[in-house]
């Protein structure tokens, strides 16, 4: 598999948080990133580190979550009772907003964030209804809790939670060779490579099927229409541009010729209906 990874690179509301662990290079085109509860990476940590926000990092207000087009897995443990369950967060189209309750002592959570493209060859069930989606870990993953939610209970630091991690999704990806579409797999590409800025006929072309063939593999693997999919990318690669690129006056003109909006306003509105806010307002909450 081309490693889409290098094409794509999508950030939160907050990238500076820098609490997030890449993986091992081989899971690379399928793992976004490692992250978990700040207690536990004091134990340490291994990998190099990729900007996420760590809930426990922010000491004021709630946390903005965009969409970020990644899926997580999110185990949690009660490092002295032993209690422990997991949560299977779905492909977000839509923003919101987390409290700051200060995580009790001795709870602990280690999470990996998937690339949306890569969730169904990990997963036990199609992803038809991943959309916008908190639900137990195992109606997603059966085995979870005995393959993998055990050993992060029994590991003593984040660096051994990395290695469980990436030893169960290692084993369970050679399980799963083969599995999935090349037509899904091409549109994919596609629209990474265009940067979300592709409409329904480049896609079809790129896929080899019929566009309603092509929305059906992307609402059984993915959990999206490839429309919905292109128009995620396309935001996470404005507000990618926008984060790096100050001021963001000037970058805001060349985003609008770079991505084919009408116009600003037409820019600006399409932002917001992601990030819940302005480019300017997103910027600063990013950069407080």
């Amino acid at each position: 598999m081309f490693d889409l990874s290098e094409l794509y690179y999508p950030i939160t509301a907050n990238p500076a948080g820098a609490n997030e662990f890449l993986p091992c290079k081989a899971l690379r085109p399928y793992i976004r990133c490692f992250w978990g509860s700040a207690a536990l990476q004091k134990t340490g940590a291994s990998g190099p580190k990729a900007p996420r926000v760590d809930p426990a990092s922010l000491t004021q207000g709630p946390e903005v979550i965009i969409p970020d087009t990644c899926m997580d897995i999110i185990w949690e443990w009660d490092a002295a009772t032993g209690e422990a369950g997991g949560t299977f967060c779905g492909i977000n189209d839509a923003p919101f907003e987390t409290g700051q309750a200060e995580q009790p002592a001795g709870k602990l959570y280690f999470a990996i964030r998937f690339h949306f493209w890569a969730v169904h060859l990990f997963a036990d069930e199609h992803l038809r209804d991943v959309l916008n989606v908190h639900v137990p870990v195992e109606q997603y993953f059966g085995f979870f809790h005995s393959e993998l939610g055990q050993r992060l209970q029994a590991s003593r630091t984040f660096a051994e939670c990395i290695a469980a991690a990436e030893n169960y999704l290692l084993r369970r990806m050679d399980r799963r060779t083969g599995r999935g579409s090349d037509s899904l797999m091409n549109a994919v590409y596609s629209i990474l490579k265009h940067r979300g800025v592709v409409n329904a006929r480049e896609l079809e072309s790129s896929g080899g099927v019929s566009s309603r063939q092509l929305e059906r593999l992307f609402r059984e693997y993915i959990g999206l229409t490839p429309k919905k999919t292109a128009d995620l990318v396309r935001f996470q690669n404005v507000w990618l541009d926008l984060y790096l690129s100050p001021p963001p006056q000037m970058a805001m003109l060349d985003i609008v010729y770079d991505y084919r909006y009408t116009h600003q306003s037409h820019m600006i509105n399409s932002f917001k209906k992601f990030a819940g806010k302005t480019p300017l307002e997103a910027l600063a909450y990013a950069r407080r």
